[in-house]
């Protein structure tokens, strides 16, 4: 793979990875499902714990989901009563070959209920992802989430 090559999987991971958090923050499940290779795992085992800094891991373990379908199928459910804004920040994509790549995507996150009445919450940590090119495509062959920490906005 050419410099050039590289740089440009390296950019579209990076789209991959946007278009990720829009078709989930806009509620299109479609589109969304696209974004995982067919056999794709979203390992949220860790999504719904926090590790402060030098502190214990704490709450509770959240599931981990295989398949295109199940995925989709998971996240919607999730998100059923929830409005929600994501950013991914400090893109670090490593490509390992052709068709394989992997890399860390820094999260901040903000959701609340449907109504926009209920107490907002911020979350903030980060993806760790694995990506495969199938059907002339990058898509996400393993995400798993890891937090810093989660709660209230109130800064």
């Amino acid at each position: 793979m050419t410099p050039i090559d590289r740089l440009v999987a390296i950019d579209a991971i990076q789209q991959l990875k946007a278009r990720y958090f829009r078709t989930m923050d806009l509620r299109d499940w479609d589109g969304f499902a696209q974004v995982f290779a067919r056999d794709g795992i979203f390992d949220f085992s860790e999504g719904m714990r926090i590790t402060p800094l030098g502190q214990p891991t704490e709450g509770p373990i959240g599931p981990v989901t295989r398949g295109r379908e199940a995925i989709k199928a998971w996240v919607t459910a999730a998100y059923a009563d929830t409005t929600a804004v994501h950013h991914g920040h400090c893109h670090e994509i490593t490509i390992d070959s052709d068709t394989e790549a992997h890399g860390v995507i820094a999260l901040e996150g903000w959701a609340r209920g449907p109504d926009r009445t209920t107490k907002l919450l911020r979350t903030r940590g980060h993806y760790h992802e694995r990506y495969v090119f199938e059907d002339d495509a990058w898509r996400i062959a393993e995400t798993r989430l890891t937090m810093l920490f989660t709660g209230p906005d109130t800064e």
